[in-house]
């Protein structure tokens, strides 16, 4: 008897023994759980977005392996790790799911959005300060991301298999402007409209996001510094958005002004039907671009001096079609320090003669006409020359002839012979250098002059070896016109 009743007693121990274990030292009474988590792409940056993911992008597959447990009240911790980065939550969350032996559930986003609600995280990484200073902007990486399964009675993990979803975080770059180029000036009134065109550089990550760009131009006042560092600040002249990667900047548009510089970026913006955004560096920025904006007022092109008489000479041009209105300077040549003179206080736009007057005989002049445009004028307008005739250049004969001297010339030699110089003949003739070589009273080169018999047109001369005092006469030597084998 006393033996049976050991071996009765024996078999019930074994009997209870796993129970026994079971309940021993971890205290797990849940067979284990596989974990498998799925995510569609397009994968979202910010992580404040993550717990509005669409229910069908998230998915988490639980099973309990035992098909002999009834039903078990599990926890679950989210984990999400990269190199640089860990999101993670601190402790299972007490949301319970109840799982039967051999049962397999499928959690979606909407089932597990608190497990991403930044209360319920915590971070850590070399890449931590910068993740929080963007405001949760998910670093560039490849991830992981999966759920640990815990036991909700004993606390105890569970899970085996944890099968995590993988994906790549690519963020994209902002537009490139391509045109109008940095620093480039564009003209009023030259085109119709200014194109400013682009290139994006997200599009290979953007999946079925929809991307809509916004222009943006503002003026730069003067002096402002650093105004691409602050562009928010600058008094904003226009704002656009555009499905397209360009924009014309029309005459519907507020008109910008001739004269100022101008900054304008293109911002781009990426989201699907859930007003989810993909990640675009910079917040989706260009680089800021600087733009020159100027009036197109052209120069007279070219002026024409005819009728020159030993007092008057009429001045021609042919108008462009940019000019509201004209002034016109002359002065008497060679003195740098001469003052100019005022043609009249303005000229109207369909002009295109005026007579000088009260000019003095044989002096050299230099005009220019300036163009007066709607906002500007004309730069650089060329100078033009020409010289008076004496009052003896009537009675001039042509041929060769030598000086007349009506009273003894100075025989001092002139050091130097310079372009625009004006030298005069014995009885009065003067002509104007071009150029010449030489020194010391001896020279060589070519001029022009005007001469009555031919309607005061300029005639080219030539000379070799003239001796000119330092007077600026013509004391010997023979002056050549250059079509005319003739001296003058």
């Amino acid at each position: 008897m006393k033996r049976h009743s050991f071996l009765k007693k024996l078999s019930t121990l074994l009997f209870l023994l796993p129970a026994l274990l079971a309940g021993s030292g971890s205290g797990q009474t849940v067979s284990p759980v596989s974990s498998q988590t799925f995510l569609q792409a397009p994968y979202l940056y910010n992580i404040n977005h993550w717990p509005r993911m669409a229910d069908e992008r998230l998915q988490l597959r639980l099973r309990l392996l035992d098909t002999r447990v009834e039903q078990a009240s599990l926890l679950l911790r989210m984990r999400m790790v990269c190199e640089s980065l860990s999101l993670e939550n601190p402790m299972p969350l007490p949301i319970p799911v109840s799982l039967s032996g051999g049962e397999e559930i499928q959690l979606n986003a909407h089932d597990l959005y608190a497990y991403f609600l930044p209360a319920n995280l915590v971070y850590s990484g070399n890449g931590q300060q910068a993740f929080l200073q963007s405001g949760g902007m998910l670093p560039d990486g490849v991830y992981r991301l999966y759920f640990e399964v815990y036991e909700a009675k004993s606390g105890n993990k569970v899970s085996i298999q944890e099968s995590p979803a993988i994906f790549k975080l690519v963020a994209g770059e902002p537009p490139l402007i391509n045109t109008p180029h940095y620093g480039s000036t564009q003209y009023y009134g030259k085109q119709n409209a200014i194109r400013f065109q682009w290139t994006p550089r997200h599009l290979h990550v953007a999946g079925f996001f929809l991307t809509e760009y916004t222009f943006e131009i503002a003026e730069i006042p003067e002096g402002a510094e650093n105004w691409k560092e602050y562009f928010h600040t600058l008094p904003l002249i226009h704002r656009a958005t555009t499905a397209q990667a360009f924009f014309d900047y029309g005459p519907e548009n507020p008109q910008l002004i001739p004269g100022k510089r101008y900054a304008f970026r293109v911002h781009a913006r990426c989201s699907n039907a859930e007003n989810e955004e993909l990640h675009i560096k910079n917040n989706g920025y260009s680089e800021v671009f600087l733009l020159y904006y100027e009036e197109n007022c052209p120069i007279v092109p070219q002026l024409r001096i005819t009728n020159i008489r030993a007092t008057t000479a009429t001045l021609e041009w042919s108008e462009p079609v940019e000019a509201k209105s004209y002034t016109l300077l002359y002065r008497k040549n060679g003195k740098p320090d001469a003052r100019w003179f005022k043609f009249k206080e303005e000229l109207p736009a369909g002009t295109s003669m005026a007579k000088l007057t009260e000019l003095e005989p044989a002096t050299g002049y230099e005009c220019k006409l300036t163009v007066q445009c709607d906002y500007s004028q004309s730069e650089n307008d060329a100078v033009y020359r020409f010289t008076t005739l004496s009052s003896d250049n009537a009675g001039l004969k042509c041929g060769k002839h030598e000086p007349q001297e009506s009273e003894p010339k100075s025989q001092t030699p002139l050091k130097h012979l310079q372009r625009f110089d004006q030298v005069r003949t014995s009885n009065g003739f003067v002509f104007e250098i071009e150029e010449a070589e030489g020194k010391d009273g001896v020279f060589s080169g070519s001029g022009y002059t005007h001469i009555p018999l031919l309607a005061n047109t300029g005639v080219k001369v030539k000379f070799k070896n003239i001796f000119v005092n330092k007077d600026y006469e013509l004391v010997s030597g023979v002056l050549t016109a250059e079509n005319d084998k003739k001296g003058l």
